[in-house]
């Protein structure tokens, strides 16, 4: 059975696209509650730490200090990294017992913290952190065999495919028809930009993880990385498939299409921050985004780009494209301030103008009364990922289930390492696929 997030996803978009109900700025200055830390005397530390960009990290920095003047008796130590550095300092620290308070989480790799008790039970604080805004169905991926609830979604996103117009209109090559290009015209699209005389671009940037375009793939394929429906098989793609995949991502790289895997592995190595990124140097036309992202990119290229539908979503068995809860914000089992971390939390969470200074930076939020006041106010980049969240719901997508808890520690990693053994050539398709599927069923619990 599928478990479903697409509904609250497909609910909200609607409520954003059409700004259902009318907020006052005086009505929804904040949802927060006035908890008992706010009237403490004490003075208490926490750390806060989250991954991203430096535009990112200047708007939660405004945030943290509104936070600081509405509860001062809290100061809250921000803690940020690229997600690169993110996944392995916090896997330290998780090491030493020594986690920070409050912590942004993503799935798959959540679960090993939330499976290992390194995480609050969120509902054991909740005088302190009201969730009475979220639908149900947003902590479906997050919840313990007893209720527990281990995190709180910051936003709805997805993965997406970022276009250049610039890089298209210096190449001399027309953007892409995303309502029927088949992944033959992708491939035809990165080459053109490749080879034209015009400009100094490639067509697509190499994903070195290559999780972001692979999912998609075997999506459309009829085919999963999670658990099999009935439950017989921990990961539920065929070698066949990822073969595919690699033959096709390979073809790309011999013909020119991306930049060389040498370079790639440069970028990648740097911290593939949006800054380093070719796409926003206007050195490539393509490049597969979590989608959320497009502001960042559009900052720091200086001018506007698209996110555009998978190749291939009107052709295939089913669509590829989905959107799911992304981020999530969770409390240090071990904290020594759980009820002001629980404070903090909620401020991220419910309170309206700490959403309006994120905006969609980290998705389409899920709780329902902050997605409603953000309605009027979304312009520029956060209203095109809207409309790349609307038309990606449209398609009505079979929804994400989750990861094998094994699978979700070793996935990203042992994907990568299988593309990169292809692209540099120490391996055929055949021979990355089978060993990728072989370490992905090994690792399952």
């Amino acid at each position: 059975m599928y478990k479903t997030t697409r509904s609250a996803a497909k609910q909200l978009s609607a409520m954003l696209t059409l700004g259902v109900l009318a907020f006052s700025l005086a009505a929804c200055g904040s949802t927060s509650n006035s908890e008992d830390s706010s009237e403490s005397s004490q003075q208490v530390t926490i750390r806060f730490s989250w991954w991203g960009s430096d535009s990112r990290a200047k708007k939660q920095q405004e945030v943290i200090d509104a936070f600081e003047q509405e509860y001062p008796n809290i100061t809250v130590e921000p803690e940020t990294s690229s997600w690169d550095d993110y996944a392995t300092k916090l896997s330290t620290q998780a090491s030493a017992d020594n986690l920070p308070d409050v912590m942004t989480q993503i799935d798959p790799f959540m679960y090993e913290y939330s499976d290992g008790g390194a995480l609050l039970d969120l509902t054991t604080v909740s005088d302190q952190l009201d969730l009475s805004d979220f639908p149900e169905d947003a902590f479906t991926d997050v919840t313990g065999e007893n209720g527990e609830i281990y995190g709180v979604s910051m936003g709805m996103a997805g993965n997406g495919l970022l276009i250049n117009p610039t890089v298209f209109d210096q190449c001399g090559v027309a953007l892409p028809d995303d309502s029927t290009w088949t992944w033959d015209d992708f491939e035809a699209t990165a080459l053109a930009i490749s080879n034209s005389a015009s400009c100094d671009a490639v067509g697509l940037q190499t994903d070195m993880d290559t999780i972001m375009l692979e999912v998609p793939w075997a999506r459309q394929h009829g085919e999963t990385f999670s658990e099999s429906e009935d439950g017989s098989s921990p990961v539920d793609v065929d070698a066949d498939t990822i073969s595919e995949w690699f033959t096709f991502a390979k073809k790309l790289t011999d013909e020119g299409a991306t930049e060389s895997p040498s370079e790639a592995q440069e970028i990648y190595s740097a911290g593939a921050s949006a800054e380093q990124s070719l796409i926003a140097q206007d050195k490539a036309a393509m490049k597969a985004i979590a989608a959320n992202q497009i502001g960042q990119n559009e900052e720091a290229a200086g001018h506007e780009m698209k996110l555009v539908m998978w190749p291939g979503e009107t052709q295939s068995l089913q669509p590829g494209g989905l959107i799911k809860q992304g981020t999530y914000l969770s409390i240090f089992a071990n904290t020594d301030n759980p009820e002001a971390a629980a404070t903090f939390v909620n401020y991220l969470s419910n309170n309206v103008d700490a959403a309006r200074i994120m905006g969609l930076d980290r998705g389409v939020p899920a709780n329902t009364t902050v997605a409603e006041a953000l309605s009027s106010d979304l312009t520029g980049a956060d209203k095109r990922f809207l409309d790349w969240v609307t038309a990606t719901n449209a398609l009505e997508s079979k929804p994400f289930v989750r990861l094998n808890t094994g699978v979700a520690t070793v996935n990203d990693d042992a994907s990568s390492r299988a593309f990169q053994s292809v692209i540099f050539g120490q391996a055929s398709p055949e021979e990355a696929a089978n060993s990728l599927l072989e370490e992905l069923n090994n690792a399952a619990s």
